[in-house]
């Protein structure tokens, strides 16, 4: 096939073998996905952030596959690799009903390493590899959706350094692009090859094959082999083999990289922002050992199951840091969202919620405030008694801040660019309800906690369930529970157009796509937007808690350019005639009655002093107690 790391053995387990296996999973539960089952072994794979959780390890392998196992990992491929692929410890069994594919997608590098191995039974069918290739008009460049890559030092790709708030680029130099180029933007070259996978066949893929080159699976009720329709039987079954990765990937593949894409130049004294510059300190459960060579660089430090790793320490002032990736349903639907709307947000943006500016009011003179995701920067100088610094993960709402002259900073809420205790208040306004897991949402609250000294306080907000105007639930687009394992997938909202090289990058693994005849090159790229119809009864709307919430961008706006014309074309959003405006969905986890204490409580050293319900928002004051 001319793509190294690709290995095919036909006939690899016997027909007597075979039936064997398929009896086996058939003993056991499955669970149902929007278009096909899954099981999952060892570790549990999370569609929702393309990951396995290494705390939650449900258990060996299962004996019935013992022999396959064994005679996979004989295999001089496998045994003798340069990447350790051995020993197998996760596996996921996918049930593939006639017509149901494969979207293009790569495995997560930073969740498996070496080599990945896929057993087909009951059925035959083609698989697809692609290879996209950059083009002149590259998403993350333009003005018009640049990704806030400021001339400074980056953490989790956004800018940390004092000055970097100098550099952003003008917010006015926007690209424009005409109607036609919005509904015909750059084409994708897209390198195609189509291997047969018959049945009982298993495929090795290793090195670039494995990392760079997306695999996909038409949504196809017969393949055509050799000029002739091969019809697909009723179900396919897949076994598919893998090593769980316990730390960072470091291919030859950065660009498709999720955890080369978080590694960053850090000054030291951002690292000792999170801890002392004692080599050994715990700041809120957290420890951390500083490098001071190169020879003495591994650093390890878990934060409720997630590992943070300084790798190189170049100098005396500057190391390498790996973090965890940001989940790809924020970047979607949450960082790239703000950064193509920032201009329009921030024009409605401008009222001060009462609570809010009673709580800045409260604060003693000449105390510093740290507001975290300030947005276009609204409370900044609430008092004008107290000194304010402001950060948010978006450019473009830091790049209006910045030019209304406040002290604000490129960074993420879950590891705030500044030094422990260095503030006397701090606060969080409608920032944790974009955070896609509990995990991230206690991390955020033990960043705040940090900054602040003790007896200090965080007023933190979030978006309510219980809303004031109940009709509102209804224009949002809920994610059901089995939609939350596979969060992009069949939708009544289609976009018909090239893929971007960067749209394949959120593709994931799973995802369903509407059936395509052979011929169609184009494809539909699609969001999951299932309505509560009129039959729902009121107690499973007050049970949901995820939601795409909608932000219409209208067509007059300045901001409609590059990055709604690309938006647009990939499906990641949606042209409304009617209404004259693009639509954007935004994610958000909305909160119930009580569920930001039972977090608070997760977090040492913090004290509720005071709780209340205030414009369909729940709203908690924390004071920062020793411990």
């Amino acid at each position: 096939m001319e793509i190294p790391g690709i290995i095919l053995h036909s006939e690899f387990v016997s027909p007597a073998e075979e039936k064997e296996l398929l009896a086996a999973v058939d003993e056991r539960p499955w669970q149902t996905l929007a278009k096909r089952k899954v099981q999952h072994y060892g570790y549990e794979f999370l569609y929702k952030v393309r990951n396995v959780d290494l705390t939650k390890k449900l258990g060996e392998l299962p004996t019935f596959v013992d022999h396959v196992v064994e005679r996979m990992s004989a295999l001089p491929e496998v045994a003798n690799s340069t990447e350790k692929s051995l020993p197998f410890d996760q596996l996921t069994v996918n049930e593939y009903p006639r017509g149901v594919g494969l979207s293009p997608h790569i495995d997560t590098h930073s969740a498996f390493e070496g080599s990945i191995l896929s057993l087909s039974l009951a059925g035959a069918c083609v698989m697809e590899f692609r290879k996209y290739h950059k083009h002149s008009y590259d998403l993350h460049t333009s003005k018009a959706n640049y990704d806030s890559r400021v001339h400074g030092t980056h953490i989790m790709g956004r800018g940390l350094d004092c000055e970097a708030r100098q550099t952003i680029p003008d917010l006015h130099q926007t690209t424009y692009f005409s109607e036609q180029e919005m509904i015909e933007p750059p084409k994708v070259k897209v390198e195609r090859r189509v291997l047969y996978l018959p049945q009982r066949s298993l495929l090795i893929l290793s090195n670039e094959a494995r990392y760079g080159w997306h695999h996909y699976i038409p949504h196809h009720k017969e393949d055509v082999v050799n000029g002739e329709k091969v019809p697909r039987s009723s179900r396919r079954v897949s076994f598919t083999f893998r090593k769980v990765r316990l730390g960072p990937c470091y291919c030859q593949f950065p660009h498709l990289c999720d955890s080369q894409a978080e590694i960053a130049e850090v000054p030291v004294s951002i690292i000792n922002a999170w801890g002392s510059k004692d080599n050994d300190s715990t700041v809120l459960g957290r420890e951390y050992t500083i490098c001071s060579a190169v020879e003495d660089n591994a650093v390890h430090d878990k934060i409720h199951g997630v590992s943070l790793t300084v790798s190189e320490v170049k100098d005396a002032t500057t190391c390498k840091v790996w973090i965890p990736a940001t989940p790809e349903i924020e970047k979607m639907y949450v960082q790239e969202v703000y950064d193509a709307i920032a201009p329009h947000f921030s024009s409605t943006r401008f009222a001060k919620w009462p609570k809010v500016a009673q709580f800045l009011h409260s604060i003693a003179p000449g105390s510093i405030v740290v507001d975290a995701g300030c947005g276009n920067g609204k409370y900044l100088g609430l008092n004008p008694k107290c000194f304010f610094v402001g950060c948010d993960i978006s450019a473009p709402l830091v790049a209006i801040c910045a030019q209304r002259g406040h002290e604000v900073l490129i960074a993420d809420a879950l590891f705030l660019p500044y030094r422990t205790g260095v503030c006397d208040a701090a606060i969080s306004i409608a920032v944790l309800h974009h955070l896609s897991s509990e995990q991230r949402r206690v991390r955020a609250i033990e960043e705040l906690l940090r900054v602040v000294r003790h007896g200090g306080k965080v007023l933190i907000t979030v978006w309510a369930v219980e809303q004031e105007d109940k009709s509102l639930l209804t224009k949002w687009t809920p994610l059901t529970g089995k939609y939350m394992e596979e969060w992009v997938g069949s939708s009544s909202h289609k976009a018909k157009g090239n893929l971007s090289e960067n749209s394949l990058h959120m593709i994931q693994e799973g995802d369903t796509l509407e059936d395509k005849s052979a011929d169609e090159e184009q494809e539909f790229v699609t969001i999951f937007s299932q309505k509560f119809d009129g039959q729902e009864d009121s107690r499973q709307m007050k049970e949901q808690q995820e939601y795409f919430v909608p932000w219409h961008l209208p067509y007059h706006r300045a901001e409609i350019g590059g990055a709604s014309a690309a938006a647009v074309a990939r499906g990641f959003a949606r042209k409304d005639d009617k209404k004259g405006a693009v639509v954007y969905n935004r994610y958000y986890h909305v909160f119930v009655e009580g569920e930001l204490e039972r977090l608070i409580s997760k977090c040492a050293g913090a004290s509720v002093v005071d709780q209340f319900y205030d414009k369909s928002n729940w709203c908690v004051v924390i004071e920062k107690s020793c411990y």
